[in-house]
């Protein structure tokens, strides 16, 4: 017999769906520590990493508002515009995405994929909390002053 002939792989032995459970096992922690970063306070920023004003993030109201939508968040949230002011979205993530109100009659972006926006105009105040119809744990809200 040559050498290695008539051994066999320990490994071949498991089923290939335990292989497959053990590759997502090594992705799913994988991805959690990647997902871990530092729990520091400092100044909330956009997706590009510039500042947020106060008044994007619940101080006074503005005249228009920009919201970004990456790594499955909107940015920023709140936000806080004036009666009759535009609100912007822009998808940066790959995935699709909507900013769909929780009372569908007061606005929905309809599906925006990457690069896309959508601006739309509240004129009644109020708080309005929004969510993504694809990823349901995506939520914000607009306050109307």
């Amino acid at each position: 017999m040559a050498s290695g002939e008539g051994q066999r792989d320990p490994m071949s032995n498991r089923p290939p769906s335990m292989t497959v459970l053990a590759t997502a096992l090594l992705v799913a922690v994988a991805l959690l520590a990647a997902g871990c970063g530092s729990d520091d306070e400092g100044p909330a920023t956009g997706a590009t990493g510039a500042a947020t004003t106060p008044a994007q993030t619940g101080g006074p109201p503005v005249a228009a508002a920009k919201v970004n939508i990456a790594s499955f968040k909107y940015i920023p949230d709140p936000v806080v515009i004036r009666a009759g002011g535009p609100v912007t979205w822009t998808n940066q993530d790959v995935a699709p995405h909507t900013s769909t109100a929780e009372d569908l009659s007061v606005f929905n972006t309809d599906t925006l994929k990457k690069g896309q926006s959508k601006t739309v105009t509240i004129k009644q105040p109020g708080t309005y909390a929004y969510f993504c119809i694809f990823h349901r744990f995506m939520v914000g809200k607009v306050v109307v002053r």
